[in-house]
């Protein structure tokens, strides 16, 4: 449901409300009319018109309030005013009750604005799309970084399974026999050793992230269905009876239902590295919007006989529609606030791959003249080069702007009165970290590269050989167009026409 459509609906749910309200209190202040008097239960004033001894008798036939408590729906009011003629007494007395009734409804609506402003302010934001829109963006991110089924060879995955170095002795790469030494090493302990943990933990970052997103949207969502459903069990209650009717409400929805099927304390709490949490689903999708206001008719056993106590009742409604909201968005937080303290405490390059800049380059692209005791061929290095290419074009192309694109939803992050909360404020922030984190293994596989291949050369140029073969791989380098590919891929994934 839009935010337009809440509006709409919220707005319809509460005249609703107002009208049923109008007609109990006047059909109310009939009886208690009729009864002699103008003291009139919930009133916030006294009645304009306090009823002489001689007009008593007078209102037990009066017809206007013969209407107020037989009927009271404004369509059969009588049009004539009362001239204030007592069948009992056969004279004309004094007769004010249309004016009473009137105060009444200026009552009724006082009542309403007053609980449209007790509820909670939900009805100018967010929009609860632009959250679900974030939401299956970082899902899409998250396909990509652990697709569903088999792993193609051009996939991200795919192209991890290539370059990456484990501990499990389950390495049997083409390329660990075709370069050996102080280089390839140097290489396979540094920045291949952290290519399949920082996949996996940047996937558990990802859906980490989109459950936030839908978290949020599920506690707006619930809160504006139970709002909903408040204001028309409200409707209902001024003309239930004391038994409960057959057609009984649906029961409220827990606010913080996404926090019961997430689990956030125990999956925060899972380390980095393990599994990635399940998704909770599109927000929208767990709950339905669902009111079936029906016609009540006076009955003398009502379930509120006093409209004190029905106030009493609704004001402790709206406060507990408060409390949930507030609990839940604490769960929000602390969900948040563990992902971040989880983030902390995590070695960084098994977040955002290794980084070359903080080590020394010796080793790195060249092996010491004087070992002896290493294997290249630059076919195989160039190879590798290529994947690493390869993997920061997908980076770049198909999880960087998905993540990139959950940003237009920043404005939606927000709750009561349109106003973003501390957790939503907490949310950008973490997104735009995650966002880094991407940005920087981009930069990196585009550095790695980039270095792989300068040893490739270097290699070449003391080998004839080697430089013969380097010079068909660089043919096939540019026949494959890594060169265009490199040329393309961008770090800014909100610069249009880079990334597609």
């Amino acid at each position: 449901m839009s935010g337009s459509v809440y509006s709409a609906s919220l707005s319809a749910a509460l005249n609703d409300y107002w009208q049923a309200l109008e007609r109990r209190w006047i059909r109310d202040a009939g009886l208690t009319l009729r009864g002699g008097t103008s003291q009139i239960d919930a009133a916030p004033e006294p009645a304009r018109w306090q009823v002489p001894v001689e007009s008593r008798g007078h209102l037990t036939t009066c017809p206007i309030v013969a209407w107020a408590v037989d009927d009271s729906t404004p369509a059969n009011r009588p049009s004539a005013a009362c001239d204030g003629w007592s069948v009992p007494d056969a004279k004309y007395v004094e007769c004010r009750a249309a004016d009473v009734f009137s105060q009444v409804g200026d009552w009724a609506w006082a009542k309403r604005e007053q609980l449209a402003a007790a509820i909670p302010d939900l009805a100018g934001g967010p929009e609860l799309s632009s959250l679900e829109d974030a939401q299956k963006s970082l899902l899409n991110a998250d396909g990509t970084l652990r697709p569903e089924g088999s792993i193609g060879a051009y996939t991200l995955p795919g192209m991890v399974e290539k370059l990456s170095v484990r501990d499990d002795g389950n390495n049997n790469r083409a390329w660990l026999a075709g370069w050996t030494g102080l280089a390839a090493n140097s290489l396979k302990g540094g920045f291949l050793s952290t290519v399949g943990p920082t996949l996996k933990n940047q996937s558990v970052l990802v859906r980490w992230l989109a459950n936030c997103y839908s978290l949020r949207a599920t506690t707006i969502h619930a809160t504006r269905n139970n709002t909903l459903q408040l204001i028309a069990q409200a409707t209902r209650d001024l003309f239930e009876a004391a038994q409960p009717s057959a057609n009984t409400p649906r029961e409220r929805v827990a606010v913080n239902a996404a926090s019961q099927a997430w689990g956030i304390v125990s999956t925060v709490a899972t380390a980095l590295g393990e599994e990635a949490p399940g998704s909770i689903g599109t927000a929208l999708s767990l709950i339905d919007f669902a009111l079936s206001l029906r016609e009540g008719k006076p009955n003398e056993a009502l379930k509120f006989p006093q409209l004190s106590s029905f106030f009493t009742h609704l004001d402790a409604a709206v406060r507990a529609l408060h409390a949930d909201l507030t609990a839940a968005e604490a769960d929000y937080q602390k969900a948040i606030t563990g992902i971040q303290q989880r983030i902390a405490g995590a070695d960084r390059t098994v977040l955002e791959l290794y980084d070359f800049t903080k080590s020394s380059p010796d080793g790195d692209d060249s092996d010491p003249s004087a070992s002896g005791r290493f294997a290249v061929d630059v076919v195989v290095v160039m190879e590798i080069a290529q994947h690493c290419v390869d993997a920061a074009d997908i980076y770049s192309r198909d999880v960087l702007t998905k993540v990139a694109a959950a940003s237009y939803a920043d404005g939606q992050l927000v709750g009561r009165g349109a106003v973003a909360t501390a957790a939503d404020t907490a949310l950008i922030a973490l997104r735009e970290d995650i966002e880094s984190f991407f940005q920087n293994t981009t930069a990196r596989y585009l550095m790695a590269a980039d270095r792989i291949k300068k040893a490739a050369e270097k290699y070449a140029a003391s080998d004839a050989e080697q430089k013969a073969r380097l010079k068909a791989a660089v043919a096939d380098w540019h026949e494959a167009g890594e060169d265009d590919k490199r040329a393309k891929i961008d770090l800014d994934p909100r610069k249009e026409g880079v990334q597609n």
